[in-house]
């Protein structure tokens, strides 16, 4: 599933050897006058899932009511987009929270730009054991990132969303880019946390997560950036999307897509299973 986060189009894509091609037409995504600003996807049981950041803009800190959705979608037996179901409740899911509710609050035009690199701001997605994992890049406090879970099932169908927090310390300025499910271990891409701070990016290990227990992060590698191609006006790529190629006991094989790059600067990692 590839998600666009400007406009509001999304695809189906299947990885052909070291290409990834088009399985069917590019799509809209229902109920977004504008901008979804998606920048989260996931798999799960038949189901994709996508979903807006929940952000307000972040030039002028304007309110962007269209990213506030999350989509579930299926496809028919040939790729192509089957059904799609969306939901606006993860907003008011993340306003229950008391760490959250004073970072989950509608944009503001007339907010100078340090407010709006406070409030939430969704990058990454996960699915596992009937849940979905949300994961922030913003609001850091005091060194550490947040993930928001909530029932996969009740979000667009109805029922108790059962929200949870997983508080995770990554240390000052940063937040995750995004997350995958690995052999049922959840790994991170861990980047800046705002556009300003200067931070490398990370795989990030989180055991515990898709269990309920206590999470512990272990970095298992520093992406190595320097012979990556430069995205436009020779400005450095902004790693934003991981997905799992392969994984074998000694080692992650990572696609990894970045932002200012051309077709998403594709680069493959291979990261060790460290014991």
């Amino acid at each position: 599933m590839l998600a666009v986060d400007e406009g509001r189009q999304g695809a189906f894509m299947r990885i052909n050897g070291e290409r990834l091609v088009y399985v069917g037409e590019p799509f809209e995504f229902d109920g977004v006058e504008k901008e979804l600003d998606a920048e989260a996807a996931a798999v799960d049981g038949g189901y994709f899932y996508v979903a807006g950041s929940h952000a307000a803009k972040r030039e002028t800190c304007c309110d962007n009511s269209d990213s506030r959705h999350v989509y579930r979608l299926t496809t028919d037996e040939n790729g192509h987009l089957g059904t799609m179901a969306h939901s606006e409740r993860l907003w008011d899911a993340m306003r229950s929270l008391p760490e959250l509710a004073s970072d989950a609050v509608p944009g503001d035009c007339r907010c100078d730009r340090a407010p709006g690199r406070n409030r939430v701001d969704i990058e990454g997605m996960a699915a596992a054991r009937g849940r979905l994992f949300f994961a922030l890049r913003a609001p850091n406090v005091d060194g550490n990132a947040y993930i928001v879970s909530v029932d996969a099932r009740a979000l667009f169908e109805g029922g108790d969303l059962r929200p949870s927090l997983a508080q995770i310390p990554l240390g000052a300025n940063k937040g995750f880019r995004d997350l995958a499910i690995a052999d049922g271990v959840a790994l991170a891409l861990v980047g800046p946390s705002d556009a300003e701070s200067s931070a490398d990016y990370s795989i990030v290990e989180l055991r515990g997560l898709t269990t309920g227990v206590a999470v512990q992060p272990k970095e298992l590698a520093t992406l190595d950036l320097q012979n990556a191609p430069l995205g436009k006006k020779g400005a450095l790529i902004k790693p934003e999307a991981i997905a799992l190629l392969e994984l074998n006991p000694r080692r992650y094989r990572l696609l990894v897509l970045s932002d200012g790059g051309e077709d998403g600067a594709p680069l493959v990692f291979n990261i060790s299973r460290k014991p």
